[in-house]
């Protein structure tokens, strides 16, 4: 790819450019002429801590389809690639991983940079094949059916050959019959197409999947991403994981030691719902700890841990850990269906605490209607055992309860702002000193509450009211 010469476009490209500079790639596919753009609809630093954005990037080059990622930044007008800096234009179909209902804005504002009409049904032959897929439309793929020439539901695994048949068919049957022929899969949506039936599929986890780069820009710095379980065993009620992704599903453990051993020199990041939910945990441990390999988890439970698991963490955590209690009393679990006790938790930190870690972070979500303020003192009388514990800086992560479809939630409201903004003046007030408060920005989790339970034409109706002027 030629350096553009007008200064705004040179300034993404070498925004673009540094990142992939930045990326230790341990191995990858270019050869063919690519024709897929995989898009994560958000930014690099995000984009890089998923593994899909990766994984289906490898299983689309092992079926022998050309694909390269492309990451979402509000200012890009020209968007290139990692692999080849190519426009996104020249790519005749465009792949979206649609993460986070939020990233729903940033989907739309790129399709209308790119001067891509927003309905489905009103592109021509000319423009690209629109393809959204990822956990988003899992639990609502409806969201995006007026958007999407095609709407795929479920783990990529299951269908990817095939989807790559028929990508591969691009050039000699053109978008149209495309379109139409991936609409013929069980997993698709595809309202253009005239399918609406569709349905979801989760994969065995046959294979191990592994990130095949690292980056220092991934909130897991330079660590290589593996994943070890898929879905959760627990049925939390305001969470769609537990409810969407089942059976849930564990990778083999003598595969995921064949990775840890194969890249032994690197750090890894284990990806679970709940690494601590994982049934060979201790196996797996025990490979870690004679190897010296050192890693980080993206979940824990805290009445899971235990001082092997902590001692490990610490040699590459260092002095913090994160936890997520969610309710803010016993009661409030036990609404949320948070299978979690006070005994368990302070049970957990003083493990923590014992091994050699001084930080913690806390996750809770406040806003259900049984809140009292007894609920809020059982709160604050935790947060003070845990400091008499020794603890020298907590960190408390508060967020309003965002009611999701397909799990017991869906049908109660989100608290209004102005009760939110009250209950985290009432917290700031009540927690000791040596506490740092931290919340969520209700325009954000307002805002995921709508998208999440938006359908066909009221997706559309949205983005008009939502968009940026500009952008329109």
């Amino acid at each position: 790819m030629r350096k553009p010469r007008e200064a705004e476009a040179f300034r993404e490209y070498e925004r673009v450019l540094r990142y992939r500079k930045s990326e230790h790639v341990i191995w990858e596919q270019l050869g063919n002429l690519a024709q897929v753009a995989f898009v994560f609809p958000n930014s690099y630093e995000v984009a890089s801590s998923s593994l899909a954005w990766s994984w289906v990037q490898q299983l689309l080059w092992r079926e022998g389809v050309g694909v390269e990622r492309f990451f979402y930044e509000p200012w890009f007008k020209k968007f290139y690639s990692m692999e080849s800096q190519r426009p996104i234009d020249e790519f005749p179909i465009w792949m979206f991983t649609f993460q986070f209902e939020n990233d729903l804005l940033n989907i739309a504002n790129l399709l209308i940079r790119k001067k891509i009409p927003l309905r489905a049904s009103d592109r021509e032959e000319f423009h690209p094949i629109i393809f959204i897929g990822g956990p988003v439309t899992l639990f609502n793929p409806r969201i995006v059916s007026e958007i999407a020439d095609v709407v795929y539901v479920g783990d990529f695994e299951c269908a990817v050959s095939r989807v790559a048949a028929v990508i591969k068919e691009f050039q000699r049957i053109g978008r149209t019959n495309v379109i139409e022929e991936l609409a013929k899969l069980d997993q698709v949506l595809s309202k253009v197409a005239g399918k609406e039936s569709f349905k979801s599929c989760i994969s065995p986890l046959e294979d191990v999947p592994v990130a095949h780069y690292t980056t220092p820009y991934s909130v897991f710095k330079n660590k290589l991403l593996i994943e070890v379980g898929r879905g959760c065993i627990r049925r939390c009620a305001f969470c769609v994981t537990g409810y969407t992704k089942k059976p849930v599903k564990f990778a083999n453990v003598n595969r995921v030691r064949e990775v840890l051993l194969k890249h032994r020199d690197r750090e890894f990041g284990l990806i679970s719902a709940t690494i601590t939910d994982y049934p060979y945990l201790d196996e797996l441990l025990e490979t870690i700890e004679s190897e010296g390999i050192k890693f980080s988890v993206s979940s824990l439970r805290v009445d899971g841990v235990t001082e092997r698991l902590l001692k490990l963490l610490k040699e590459t955590e260092h002095y913090s850990f994160t936890i997520a209690p969610e309710g803010i009393s016993q009661k409030m679990r036990d609404v949320m269906l948070k299978d979690l006790n006070t005994a368990e938790i302070l049970s957990g930190l003083k493990l923590a605490r014992d091994v050699g870690f001084y930080n913690v972070k806390m996750y809770f979500i406040i806003g259900l209607e049984e809140e009292t303020e007894d609920d809020y003192r059982e709160l604050f009388d935790l947060l003070s055992e845990t400091l008499r514990m020794g603890y020298r800086r907590i960190t408390l992560s508060v967020n309003p309860l965002v009611p999701k479809p397909c799990t017991p939630f869906y049908e109660r409201s989100m608290i209004s702002k102005k009760e939110y903004e009250e209950r985290l003046k009432y917290i700031k007030k009540n927690v000791p000193k040596d506490v740092l408060l931290e919340a969520e920005s209700y325009k954000e989790c307002y805002l995921q509450y709508q998208i999440s339970k938006l359908k066909d034409e009221e997706t559309l109706e949205f983005l008009k009211e939502h968009l940026d002027k500009t952008e329109r």
